[in-house]
């Protein structure tokens, strides 16, 4: 873990303190319109600090609250951690636990992305990990706050959230995924199956299935690539 790395990551991060902060004012905006008060609101994105996660469970928020199908949506969308974890042990595995903690509690995709890519440059350095989230997740955790500051009424953020949250996701994780032009492919398919499935089934069921057909066109396109 190297200082330099850390500079590079943080530098590199700095355009994710406006695309995660835009993604956060959002979540906040939905938070209050679901009357949840400011501090809530900031611990909720400071402690679970998961944009899939905190997307998921609030598009099935409800009385009483679907416990069971809210976590079954959370392991089933971060089920990828798994292998980014996998993918770490292999680039850092020398570490003490507690040397890479923080790091791995910010992970995001971006920035687990960005290690990768910087570990093919320049060799594994964990120091870059740590620079590239920290800008994410201040991003992230500042929109939040920043929702509870913006002149909205309680009972309108809640509409104008729900309007700019898909764009606003899509637009903040594009970036980071982009690889070419079969890119969108898995996000297509994700978005029209979960319309088609919505018209027979409940939306959030309609969620689930969405994006599992999204992820097997993600993994054909792997298997031929």
């Amino acid at each position: 873990m190297t200082t330099a790395g850390f500079r590079r990551g943080l530098v590199a991060a700095l355009p994710f303190l406006l695309s995660n902060g835009a993604a956060g004012l959002v979540m906040g905006l939905t938070y209050k319109g679901l009357g949840l008060a400011a501090p809530e609101a900031i611990l909720f994105s400071l402690l679970v600090y998961s944009a899939t996660a905190q997307a998921i469970t609030l598009s099935m928020w409800a009385r009483p609250l679907p416990v069971a199908a809210m976590v079954v949506a959370c392991i089933a969308t971060n089920a990828r951690y798994l292998l980014m974890g996998a993918h770490l042990r292999q680039l850092f595995g020398g570490f003490a636990p507690r040397k890479i903690l923080l790091s791995l509690f910010l992970l995001a995709d971006a920035s687990w992305l960005m290690t990768s890519s910087d570990a093919d440059r320049n060799g594994p350095d964990a120091g870059y990990l740590l620079g590239s989230s920290i800008p994410m997740a201040i991003g992230w955790v500042g929109g939040t706050a920043l929702a509870y500051a913006a002149p909205v009424a309680t009972n309108g953020s809640l509409k104008l959230a729900a309007a700019l949250l898909p764009t606003m996701f899509i637009a903040t994780l594009l970036p980071s995924q982009w690889k070419n032009a079969r890119s969108p492919w898995p996000w297509l398919t994700s978005a029209v199956a979960a319309l088609l499935v919505a018209r027979f089934v409940d939306s959030s069921w309609s969620m689930l299935i969405g994006g599992g057909c999204g992820t097997l066109v993600s993994m054909l396109e792997r298997k031929d690539g």
